[in-house]
């Protein structure tokens, strides 16, 4: 419930120079030259991946923060350009889910009907007929590297973007791609495969490719598995249930009354990030809570965006009291599933302490503002 200082000119006019300081959204030419550099790679890494014989492309799906228009950049000199695609193999519709946990995990089968791959024959647990989400990301990860990418050559802007393998330690960087302005490095990052772009050895941009089987194929109706690991470094053949493109799709065209969510969204971001005590809880966690004070508050004024920020906190704080945060797109899933109670108890107390004390809660984003230099540095990044 909003309080009468989360509306005060003075507390207002704070939250919005925290935002325009140390929540805004990467822009510039850097942006449009990452972008024209990512649908350079995108169709040589699926041409190459297919004529191996294993993956065979059905769609690259855009994701994630930057292309839902949340992403923040790191620091005034560094906007963190980071691009987050789906590779969604051929053959899901195969597959059946089985065994769905509260985590969001769950088992694919093969149908008693699909149709013979080599991908399934090699990703198949021994014995039975479930496909196995860390065989099947290791070998997108072989498949990937052995994609030649050294033979990889287009102008871009008149610069040659090369690649060269070299031979690396597994868990380290596996791939070394030298040109005379472009180079990138390949390395596992969670469930998905990250390339490291670097423009005249400064990191222009990231890419994380993931392999997503989708069990519906209907677009608007698309079952996405990812092959994430419960646990770093754990073995297990379960498969996480996916929403990206759920989300995405309730980001399209959300300020269009020009609103203030994405704003909210973008400042909690920010504020967690800024503290200690709160880094533990992840952008899903975040988004989580904006949707459902989304459906909570009708109004989304530019002028009300103090209120909303407190109020997207306080959906938080709830959550965090109750110990459970059900997943917006199927609740059955508890999104602190896997968190310690006194994890949870510590941020409750934290953010309950925040969320009562104006005085304390408006020093700690003058503060944060403080460390950055004015907003529109960021903005002249090219």
């Amino acid at each position: 419930m909003s309080k009468e200082w989360h509306k005060s000119e003075e507390f207002q006019r704070c939250c919005r120079e925290f935002h325009d300081a140390c929540a805004r959204q990467p822009c510039g030419k850097n942006v449009d030259e990452a972008k024209e550099v990512l649908e350079l790679i995108k169709p040589y890494i699926a041409e190459k991946m297919a004529g191996q014989g294993i993956f065979e492309l059905k769609r690259f799906e855009h994701r994630g923060s930057t292309y839902e228009g949340v992403k923040i950049a790191k620091s005034p000199t560094d906007q963190d350009l980071e691009f987050d695609v789906m590779f969604v193999m051929t053959g899901g519709r195969d597959l059946e889910c089985h065994d769905m946990g509260l985590d969001g995990f769950a088992k694919l089968k093969l149908k008693s009907n699909a149709k013979p791959r080599e991908l399934f024959q090699k990703t198949k647990e021994k014995d039975t007929s479930y496909i196995s989400a860390i065989k099947t990301k290791n070998l997108f990860y072989s498949h990937l590297d052995g994609c030649k990418l050294k033979e990889f050559k287009e102008d871009f802007k008149g610069t040659d973007i090369t690649c060269n393998v070299v031979e690396c330690k597994p868990n380290e960087f596996r791939e070394d791609y030298k040109g005379t302005g472009i180079t990138c490095k390949l390395f596992y990052n969670g469930p998905a495969i990250k390339v490291v772009v670097y423009r005249d050895q400064d990191k222009f941009f990231t890419l994380d490719l993931a392999p997503h089987f989708d069990l519906n194929g209907e677009p608007g109706k698309e079952e996405m598995y990812v092959s994430k690991a419960k646990k770093k470094g754990s073995n297990d053949i379960q498969w996480l249930r996916s929403y990206s493109l759920d989300e995405k799709r309730k980001f399209d065209g959300m300020d269009r009354d020009n609103g203030c969510r994405k704003m909210v969204l973008r400042t909690m971001k920010a504020f967690v990030k800024s503290r200690s005590e709160l880094s533990w809880l992840t952008s899903q966690h975040l988004k989580t809570a904006l949707f459902r004070t989304i459906d909570a508050q009708q109004s989304w004024k530019q002028e009300e965006f103090s209120q909303r920020f407190m109020d997207t906190l306080g959906t938080l704080e709830e959550c965090l009291d109750k110990r459970t945060m059900p997943s917006y797109f199927q609740p059955g899933t508890d999104l602190f599933e896997n968190y310690k109670e006194e994890t949870m108890e510590a941020t409750k107390c934290r953010s309950c302490r925040l969320s009562n004390n104006g005085p304390l809660m408006t020093k700690l984003l003058s503060s944060s503002i403080s460390k950055w230099k004015p907003a529109n540095s960021v903005s002249q990044i090219v």
